[in-house]
């Protein structure tokens, strides 16, 4: 069970319910740093623990990234990309959105379709352009 902190006129100094400092009352941190009131062990835990949950998406566009290309519908025009991260910065998208069109789970990201270079689909759909274009 955690304590209960009673201020100066014996009120209590954080509501029950959600832990938050009622008014009047200052938490014992404020406008200190780290070093004044945290140990050494617990900064390096909360760093660990914050560089865990962050970590980047190497998929896109680190040491792990595929290759992409984006097809025009209209004019069947393709374009070859060696990363959705360098996609994304040259025509102003959002690399997952475009990594989440080539898993399937979009349609477009910035009105062209994007697929994984290794992969048939694209090819397949740029013959299926032309054979609807000639039909």
């Amino acid at each position: 069970m955690s304590k209960i902190e009673i201020g100066i006129d014996g009120r209590p100094a954080r509501n029950f319910v959600t832990g938050s400092f009622l008014k009047g009352h200052i938490p014992h941190n404020a406008g200190k740093s780290w070093d004044e009131w945290l140990s050494k062990e617990m900064q390096q835990k909360i760093l660990e623990r914050g560089r865990k949950n962050l970590r980047p998406r190497m998929d896109i566009g680190g040491w792990n990234k595929r290759a992409v290309v984006c097809v025009n519908e209209t004019t069947g025009e393709h374009k070859y990309c060696e990363s959705a991260a360098k996609a994304g910065f040259v025509l102003n998208l959002e690399s997952r959105n475009i990594i989440a069109c080539c898993r399937g789970k979009r349609k477009r990201c910035g009105g062209l379709r994007w697929f994984y270079f290794d992969s048939n689909d694209w090819v397949q759909f740029i013959k299926q352009l032309r054979n609807d274009s000639i039909h």
